[in-house]
């Protein structure tokens, strides 16, 4: 996804309310220039939304705001932009690894970008078959991925 614009509009109506991650996020796609990337991208957040921010599986999410904390249980139902439907993070999580090979695309195309510091462009096609083949011997391992690239010449000469 490209980096949001610089001007994207403050949502300050809801300022004072308390909202679920959900409600927020499905107020700030009321906005059009908005609404285009994230009825893509917020429904795969919605599917995660029982991890914490430090991986801790959790069941409710509050306001955290003292003493008019609200709670309220986690909905990590979502679906996929033009695609299925998920109802938590298991079906989510089953749909991502039936589509393997896609998933190991996207994956090695930002371990890529990540490993070289710059962005995955045409000239990094061959790489990115080449690390897949490799792994591929090995069921697709994220190690086996991280492997194949770390011996790669593009990245031992970067």
């Amino acid at each position: 996804m490209p980096p949001a614009p610089p001007n994207v509009p403050q949502i300050s109506r809801l300022k004072d309310q308390i909202l679920t991650t959900r409600e927020r996020l499905l107020a700030h796609q009321e906005e059009a220039q908005c609404a285009s990337c994230h009825r893509k991208i917020d429904p795969i957040g919605f599917g995660m939304e029982n991890f914490n921010a430090s991986g801790k599986w959790r069941t409710e999410d509050s306001d955290g705001t003292g003493k008019s904390k609200k709670t309220w249980a986690i909905d990590a139902s979502g679906a996929f932009y033009k695609g299925p439907a998920f109802g938590d993070f298991r079906e989510l999580r089953d749909l991502i690894a039936e589509r393997e090979e896609d998933f190991a695309r996207g994956f090695t195309e930002h371990l890529i970008e990540y490993a070289l510091g710059r962005p995955f462009g045409f000239t990094d096609e061959d790489l990115a078959a080449e690390i897949i083949s490799s792994a591929s011997s090995k069921e697709l391992a994220i190690s086996e991925l991280i492997h194949a690239l770390v011996q790669s010449q593009v990245f031992r000469t970067k």
